[in-house]
């Protein structure tokens, strides 16, 4: 059994890269959140009544940490995960063919991604382990009562960071394995697209809490007022959260909707483009959840502080202040990478599909120019319907807290964050053409019958 898993994790690189990526990404994000724990517990040991409050301020700022992480891996990784086992469909199915029982496909699949979790959590850990420390020494510069520490992050937090990523990853695996273990070998090998997801229960039960919190929070503001705090920290990731939990059924819609006011006839490399996304629900949805969170974060966090800001100056005649570029990056630096690392997975784990997809194009008498131009256009749809979710979440994030607000401070107006969330869509943007089209690039000197005739 062990040289299958092995083998078929070198036959499948392409593929198994987005979840060793995305896993690396988390294992990133964890570590800054395990370094501020780790810093805490150092200074815990001096005993004063100064050290157990930054303690304190350390632990309450790593759960912050730990909140948006959740909200980013959450969504990620689940897409990214579904998204592996989903492309080799196919391939699990010929082992069913040959006599290997479903019940060791699963098994198989779980030790895959395990190995994979732990070598790319170990990587991540690697890497960002020299520059942790530093990173929260920049990070906590502008926090009162938490500048000038000792900031550290050991072999133990490393470790635990390790063993947490690879636990999460495995734990995301258990329904879409189970799934690729069940399923009925001749179905599969007619069917070349997978099969379509059902948003589960629990992803329903998910959104709905998200919301209900959401909706908590604002009202909660009521009574507080502009003495708000906590509230404009979780209100606009609770959001997010709610819109990705459901995505699987608000993206494929959203796309559809606002890709068919562009005429298809104006451009056949549109026409192409649409289609693709369109037909390939699962794989479109799970990029689109990674882009929703890198546009939408920053952007709700922006919001609630602006929107805040706005009434502290209406009240007070001075500037609230609002979210310095150190704290955004401490808090917002680790998901922004798992989303923008998980976004670019996504496209490049179905790089053999996409492949494909360009030589039929081509076999069909479509130019070089039309088959990049595909790529290019759908890697802006998918950005497109990204943004139109992301301003769904700034606007309810703004608009609500902004009302909420003018109960004690009359005239507040919403700010929808947007000096975040349009270069984070700008940035996303120009990630997802690139590695739309630059495999395409690279692929080129492969005859149209070789690509097409590779399983």
């Amino acid at each position: 059994m062990l040289r299958l898993v092995l083998s078929d994790l070198r036959q499948n690189a392409g593929i198994w890269i987005g979840a060793l990526v995305v896993s690396a990404a988390t294992a990133a994000a964890a570590a800054i959140a395990a370094g501020m724990l780790d810093t805490g517990f150092a200074i815990i040991g001096s005993g004063t009544t100064m050290d157990l409050l930054r303690a304190g301020g350390l632990a309450t700022l790593a759960s912050l940490v730990v909140v948006l992480t959740i909200v980013a891996v959450t969504a990620v990784l689940g897409s990214v995960t579904r998204l592996t086992i989903d492309l080799q469909r196919r391939g699990y199915a010929l082992w069913q063919l040959v006599g290997v029982p479903s019940r060791t496909v699963t098994v198989i699949v779980r030790l895959q991604l395990a190995v994979v979790a732990l070598v790319g959590s170990t990587i991540g850990c690697l890497i960002v382990a020299p520059f942790v420390p530093a990173f929260l020494h920049f990070g906590l510069s502008q926090s009162d009562g938490l500048r000038n520490l000792d900031e550290r992050f050991g072999p133990t937090s490393a470790v635990a960071v390790v063993l947490a990523v690879t636990v999460v990853v495995v734990l995301s695996s258990l329904r879409p394995s189970r799934r690729a273990g069940l399923v009925r070998p001749i179905e599969v090998l007619r069917e070349p697209e997978s099969v379509r997801t059902r948003t589960t229960w629990t992803r329903w039960a998910g959104g709905a809490v998200a919301l209900l919190l959401a909706g908590l929070l604002t009202a909660s503001i009521v009574d507080a007022g502009v003495r708000t705090s906590g509230q404009v920290l979780l209100i606009g990731p609770l959001l997010t959260a709610a819109c990705t939990a459901i995505g699987p059924v608000v993206f494929p819609a959203a796309l559809r909707a606002w890709t068919s006011v562009v005429p298809a006839h104006r451009s056949a490399s549109w026409f192409l483009a649409r289609n693709a996304a369109a037909f390939s629900v699962d794989r479109s949805s799970a990029t689109v959840s990674a882009l929703v969170i890198t546009i939408a974060l920053p952007g709700s966090l922006f919001a609630g502080f602006d929107t805040v800001g706005d009434a502290v100056e209406r009240t007070t005649g001075s500037s609230g202040g609002g979210l310095d570029v150190q704290s955004f990056l401490l808090m917002l630096g680790g998901p922004l990478l798992v989303s923008l690392f998980g976004a670019a997975a996504t496209v490049l784990m179905a790089g053999r599909t996409r492949e494909q997809e360009a030589a039929l194009v081509e076999a069909a008498g479509g130019s070089r120019a039309t088959v990049l131009a595909r790529a290019a256009w759908e890697s802006v749809i998918l950005v497109g319907t990204a943004v139109l979710v992301a301003a769904v979440v700034l606007v309810l994030t703004a608009c609500g807290q902004a009302v909420a607000l003018a109960v004690t401070v009359p005239g507040t107006q919403p700010h929808l964050g947007l000096q975040a969330a349009l270069p984070a869509a700008l940035v996303s943007l120009a990630l997802m053409v690139a590695a739309g089209t630059i495999p395409l690039v690279t692929g080129r000197r492969r005859s149209i019958p070789l690509v097409l005739a590779a399983d």
